[in-house]
Parts: structure tokens; sequence; C-alpha cells
């Protein structure tokens, strides 16, 4: 279906419709609040297959980082890669990391929403194994924060998804994936034809997330499914690019830019392209958390805090847990641009 790109859109601008018109609304104050967002761990149970294996050990330092802060807990969706896994075996591997969570869930702090690839969390024998880290927190599909301002008047809203609303999973793409992709994944690494790793169709779903977002009003859409990083509309490299042109017009020197395109180059490769599909100057009304799932071992999250929302990259390559900040911007600035549906132009820099 993808290859029909309007046939794509109009299944995935449906689908978000529907999970709008569903979705659980929740008032939130502007100031004072503290959120960090993330999805796509796709949890496995420790083989070659697993792709959050090599992230372990960031995440939880992540996740140390925000409950000390008292932050509170949003996964996106795709948290346990139940295409390939049972849930009794992604526990029994990962139940240090689900004690962890349940810091969060434990405190009304934690927040779970459904993915393509978890989404039989809801069946029954699923659900009464997680529940016991959750405390029994609902799984939904979709969450609107509608956020109010000091005098509590709303501000703007944005819809939580995880973003493959209006695309079909059938029993057959789940079993080929179990079945077949998996033990050959086992076997070689290699990745699936999904959004997260053909590029083909990441662009397509991207646009289709993108063209959605921009025609509603005063709405952000924050979701994650590609596995992209985007930062209001603006993807991760093209905020490099940006940085680098700043750089050589204000005269920086050849050693910084040296650095900030050795950067760029870094990017490209765990990417394995820069190439997006959003507009150079786009409506600052799509972000994407990206994933927690890079196989350099990385992470990259959403957080809002204090009426300030950012690109966060959690790594560990230096030996200890680095916080590196991507894009900033503040959250009543993006709202005041896109209110009406249009919005000034923007270039996506930081505020």
């Amino acid at each position: 279906m993808w290859r029909n790109q309007s046939r794509y859109r109009r299944h995935v601008s449906r689908g978000l419709d529907r999970a709008r018109r569903k979705a659980q609304v929740r008032s939130i104050p502007l100031d004072g609040s503290r959120l960090v967002l993330f999805s796509d761990l796709h949890r496995g149970m420790g083989d070659r297959a697993d792709d959050f294996l090599a992230c372990r050990k960031i995440y939880h330092a992540a996740l140390g980082y925000y409950d000390h802060l008292e932050f509170e807990l949003f996964l996106l969706g795709d948290v346990e890669e139940l295409w390939e896994r049972p849930l009794a075996g992604v526990i029994d591997h990962y139940e240090g990391t689900l004690a962890l969570e349940r810091k969060f869930f434990s405190q009304g702090r934690g927040h779970r929403l459904l993915g393509n690839h978890d989404e039989s969390l809801e069946w029954a024998w699923n659900r009464a194994q997680i529940d016991r880290f959750t405390e029994e927190a609902p799984l939904r599909e979709s969450l609107v924060l509608r956020w109010l301002d000091s005098r509590n008047r709303p501000v703007g809203e944005m819809m939580l998804v995880h973003g493959h609303q209006g695309i079909r999973y059938t029993w057959l793409d789940r079993m080929v994936v179990k079945r077949f992709w998996a033990p050959i994944q086992r076997l070689t690494g290699i990745r699936t034809g999904v959004p997260s790793a053909d590029h083909s169709i990441r662009r397509t779903h991207e646009t289709a997330l993108y063209d959605w977002a921009r025609t509603q009003e005063n709405l952000l859409l924050v979701c994650g499914h590609t596995h992209h990083p985007v930062f209001m509309s603006a993807a991760w490299e093209q905020a490099i690019l940006r940085d680098l042109d700043d750089l050589v017009e204000t005269g920086a020197s050849e050693e910084e830019v040296a650095m900030k395109q050795a950067h760029l180059q870094w990017v490209a490769a765990e990417l394995d392209e820069v190439r997006s599909a959003l507009p150079e100057d786009p409506r600052p009304c799509y972000f994407n958390t990206g994933c927690c799932s890079f196989n350099d071992g990385s992470i990259t999250g959403i957080e809002i805090e204090s009426g300030r929302i950012r690109l966060v990259r959690w790594s560990g390559e230096s030996g200890d847990p680095i916080r590196q900040v991507i894009r900033e911007g503040l959250l009543a600035d993006v709202f005041g641009r896109c209110g009406s549906g249009e919005c000034e132009e923007s270039d996506g820099r930081s505020s």
C-alpha cells in the first residue's frame, strides 16, 4: 500500500482522525510540568534479534535521571517486541528494566501507549503479566494533552500516539516476522521492511504524519514508529546542517566546522542516509521521539520541562552517561506559530 502514496496518506489521515476522536484529554499546566517521552524500545530476549539490548544501560541511566527529577514518563508504544517474542520471555530478561519503569507508575507518573508491535498487551493473558509493572495503568492508543497557561487558559493541544495509525497489520504480517524474519535476524542481524528500516517507507510515512499534523488547528503531533528523530517538523540531520551553515556564516574556526561535519556524518551513518521527506520550511507541528534502539546504543526522546520542549539524545560512548540537547524551544511559541492552522516561516532553530 505504501507505494501508492496518495492512498497511504489517506489511510494514515483517517487513522489519526479516529485516534484523536477517541483520545482522552488531559489538562496540564505549561509551567512546572516535567515530561519525558520515549518510544520504540523493541525489547526482546537478549539475542541478536533484540534491538534494545545495546541501549539497556543508557536507558537505565536516563530513567534514573528522570526519576530523581520527578518527570512523568510516557512510553509511546513498541516497548516490547511481541511480534517476535512472548511477553513472559521479555519480562524474564528485562525484569530489572521494568522495575525501574514501575517506580514511575507506582507514583502515578507513568503512562503507556500501544504500538503495532506491542498491541497484544491488551490480550488478557498478556495484560495480567504487564499490570504488575504498570500498576494497572491504562493502555491507550492515544492521549491529548491540553496545555494551560498560568491563568488556566488553553495554550494548545498535543496528541500523543505511536504513529502507526491507519496502517493495518494482519496476522500474516506477524507470522512472517515471528516465524521467518526473527530467526533470520538472530542469525544475521538484518532489519525487517518497516518504516524504521526501509527508507522509502519511512519517507512516505513521515510525510503522511506531517501532512495530517499541518492541517490541524492548534495541535501538535508527537509520536514514534519511524525511529527517525524530528523536532518542530525538522529532522535531526536537518538541524545539524543548519548549525553547520551558522558556523560558516559566523566565521567559526576550521576545527569547529570540521567537528560539526564529523557529527553530521556520524548521524548519517547511524540513520544510513540524510535525506528527509519533510519540507525545508515546515510548520513546526510534528515531533518524533526517535527511538531507544539505535545500533550504537544511544537513545533519543522528547523532554518538556517548565514550558520548554527539547529533543535529547542519551549516549555512553565516553564510558559515562551523557545527555545532549539536540534542539530546544518554547512550547508556547510553537503553539503561537501554529495556532490558526497557518504559521510564520520557521527555520526550526532553538529558541
